[in-house]
């Protein structure tokens, strides 16, 4: 028999130096972790900004002098590869209620979890269309510092000048600003953006939009109250005030009233307490819901910001489970979970200092 080997830990030392030899070796194994980690969220991130696209436009070209394209939709001649680019659990040509929205509709590609926003959905930005700011609108999102995206002064991010700028300033998130970082919630568009499944609940007076990802709640109200104008809200929301009304097929939500700390989407793109936020879902076939958005806010905007058209796939009442139990997951940003992520290997990170040691719970009968 061969004896273990001990290669880190001497027998005749003491318990301190052994504690030192061993911390200094965790401490290594860390550092090489975190540098791994960050190199390859960067890499992910901008490669799924490449991938979640939707397909190019036929024969078109890229837009000369870095102007955005039209009607938010991707740079021509940029995406992936036509075809469905989803889990096709449903024959899509089965008969359907368009009016019917209820179920788990979901814009991943693999349903749920890992593997980005799927191929026809768009992408996880709101628009590729360049937003016209305001002065104010400017210096709002001049102040956003976004982890999302092409690396801030990268090569990848100066080679894609068709991009706007919002798209290639990602930064660390030990440098960044994002509320949600620190586990509030994402409010709307972004929480509809996240690739993860989102559930329609349909109730007689009202629509709950149940997220997977933060589990959010969102209530849209179809009972016929009117919808208060952004100088009438007198205390905002996360997930703002809504409602809706059915036009022919499409349901129309509007909403505003929007606590401003909230991100229009993943680039850090802001809004004011003056966004009015229009939402058209349209179920065009039996697993596919489309979605069309327009943002209206004088205060930052210098004219309506319309949305690149986004797409949600129908999933299985028990696609998703865990425990033997059918439902979305818990998928909740927990802050005592988030704060020791962001103590051991977030913050390191971004200042460039190595990652710190999980801390070790207090020894029974002892108060930290």
């Amino acid at each position: 028999m061969h004896p273990i080997r001990r290669p880190h830990y001497r027998e005749n030392a003491g318990p301190a130096q052994n504690v030192r030899t061993m911390s200094a070796l965790l401490l290594k194994r860390l550092t090489a972790l975190t540098t791994l980690l960050i190199l390859g969220v960067f890499a992910a991130l901008a490669d799924a900004q490449d991938r979640g696209r939707g397909a190019a436009p036929a024969g078109g070209q890229a837009p000369a002098g870095g102007q955005a394209p039209a009607a938010g939709q991707p740079p021509a001649g940029r995406g992936r590869a036509a075809g469905p680019g989803y889990l096709k659990l449903f024959d899509s040509n089965l008969p359907f209620d368009p009016h019917d929205l209820a179920g788990i509709w979901t814009p991943n590609g693999n349903g749920f979890g890992g593997g980005g926003r799927c191929r026809d959905c768009g992408d996880r930005g709101y628009s590729f269309e360049f937003p016209v700011f305001t002065p104010a609108g400017q210096a709002a999102f001049d102040k956003n510092i976004p982890s999302y995206g092409r690396m801030k002064d990268s090569a990848d991010a100066k080679a894609r000048p068709e991009e706007h700028i919002g798209r290639r300033r990602a930064q660390p998130p030990a440098l960044g600003n994002d509320t949600y970082g620190t586990c509030n919630p994402m409010g709307m568009p972004r929480a509809i953006l996240y690739p993860d499944p989102v559930e329609f609940i349909v109730l007689p007076d009202r629509i709950y939009q149940h997220f997977q990802w933060g589990y959010g709640l969102r209530t849209v109200w179809t009972d016929g109250r009117a919808l208060p104008s952004p100088d009438e809200v007198d205390l905002p929301r996360w997930w703002g005030y809504a409602t809706a009304r059915w036009q022919g097929n499409t349901l129309v939500v509007e909403s505003t009233g929007y606590d401003e700390r909230t991100w229009i989407d993943y680039f850090g793109y802001p809004h004011s307490d003056q966004m009015v936020l229009r939402e058209e879902y349209t179920r065009t076939n039996f697993d596919t819901l489309e979605l069309r958005m327009t943002i209206t806010d004088p205060k930052y905007y210098a004219k309506p910001w319309v949305a690149e058209v986004k797409r949600m796939h129908l999933l299985p009442k028990d696609f998703i489970k865990s425990s033997g139990w059918a439902s979305l997951l818990e998928d909740l940003c927990a802050p005592a979970n988030e704060n020791e992520f962001n103590r051991v290997i977030r913050d390191p990170s971004g200042t460039g200092k190595p990652a710190v040691p999980p801390a070790r719970p207090a020894p029974a009968g002892r108060r930290p």
